[in-house]
């Protein structure tokens, strides 16, 4: 009987892992692709993107998607009078980075509206600023493949806010080549910020800049 419980334990361990690779990161909230949703049901928590990769700087590009963490597309629901948006009025911004520097940099986000600045490696789901980092039961939206060597892990950002909680600055080290992801995960580094506005809609999109 025990020899048929640790085999059972083991099973749901190495089910574990293949669904949520253990990263080694410093500092940063991580989420899962599949905590916003599966592949499947991408209709209900996809608003919008991925994008393709546009310059942010000489040395920096980025793409960004926006999805409904609640799975609440508005479309998707039959509400009407948010269409275009997110049922209940909360954003998730992923943002994809590629870059070749060399030295630390900064990206700001700015114009930010019903931001509210949380950081909590313990508690990521309730953090609004973070990582991303990719699994199997999620290929639509952006995220970070791990690989080997300095991909192995994420880089050590550091988040800063203005007291208004109008912008985030993410300081970035110099990034790894990260490996490609499946379908449209992209490739590079993935941050997340969250958004709570009063309205749905009209949808506040911030401005990037830095890199």
């Amino acid at each position: 009987m025990k020899t048929k419980i640790q085999v059972v334990f083991a099973l749901l361990l190495v089910l574990t892992l293949a669904l949520y690779p253990i990263p080694t990161f410093a500092g940063a909230p991580i989420r899962h692709g599949s905590d916003v949703g599966a592949t499947g049901n991408a209709d209900a928590w996809n608003l919008f993107g991925p994008t393709k990769f546009l310059p942010n700087s000489n040395f920096t590009k980025i793409s960004y998607e926006y999805l409904c963490p609640g799975q609440n597309v508005a479309a998707a629901n039959a509400d009407e009078t948010n269409a275009g948006g997110c049922t209940g009025g909360v954003y998730l911004l992923l943002i994809q980075v590629q870059s070749t520097r060399t030295a630390d940099f900064v990206l700001a986000v700015q114009d930010l509206v019903g931001f509210n600045f949380v950081e909590d490696v313990n508690e990521p789901d309730s953090s609004t600023v973070g990582v991303v980092q990719c699994d199997t039961s999620n290929t639509v939206g952006l995220c970070t493949t791990l690989g080997s060597g300095s991909a192995s892990q994420f880089p050590n950002l550091t988040f800063a806010h203005a007291k208004n909680n109008s912008s985030v600055s993410i300081t970035i080290p110099p990034l790894p080549a990260y490996p490609a992801g499946t379908g449209t995960q992209g490739q590079g580094l993935t941050i997340f910020i969250q958004t709570t506005q009063t309205s749905a809609v009209p949808i506040a999109v911030p401005k990037i800049v830095g890199g």
